[in-house]
């Protein structure tokens, strides 16, 4: 087997997990999405309440639905507060995957230009064997003509 072919394979490997490393980065963007949609959903939550506790504290409401509608924007304050952090936590970790994905995909690109280059090797070695046949037989040629 060629120095080449088994190179191949060893880049194939590399490129098999680069690809893994691709997903997983996909995979945590996409969980870094909802999450940035569900804070943008408390939020909305959060200014709907509080427009809906105004509108009925201009009409006039009891102190327990005022206490309720308190505590209820204070828990989804809480929920927004713990969604950043989720947030923040899910950029570190596209991050770690990014750099992970990055080593790879260097990794492998550094595989890929060594096979090539080996595959150039091979292609000119043979090149050469087959030139230098090529002039071993001329002299022998010209010598049976005369």
């Amino acid at each position: 087997m060629k120095k080449s072919q088994r190179l191949n394979t060893v880049t194939e490997v590399a490129a098999a997990r680069e690809n893994d490393a691709a997903r997983k980065m996909g995979l945590k963007q996409q969980e870094l999405h909802e999450k940035r949609l569900r804070l943008e959903e408390l939020h909305s939550y959060r200014s709907d309440y509080s427009s809906k506790m105004l509108g009925e504290g201009k009409q006039g409401i009891s102190a327990g639905q005022l206490h309720d509608y308190s505590n209820f924007i204070k828990r989804l304050d809480e929920a927004i507060i713990f969604q950043q952090r989720q947030i923040e936590i899910a950029i570190e970790s596209v991050s770690v995957e990014k750099m992970n994905w990055q080593k790879m995909h260097t990794k492998t690109e550094a595989l890929n230009k060594v096979t090539q280059r080996m595959r150039t090797e091979e292609i000119n070695e043979i090149n050469r064997k087959e030139q230098k046949e090529s002039d071993d037989r001329a002299p022998r040629i010209i010598k049976n003509n005369y």
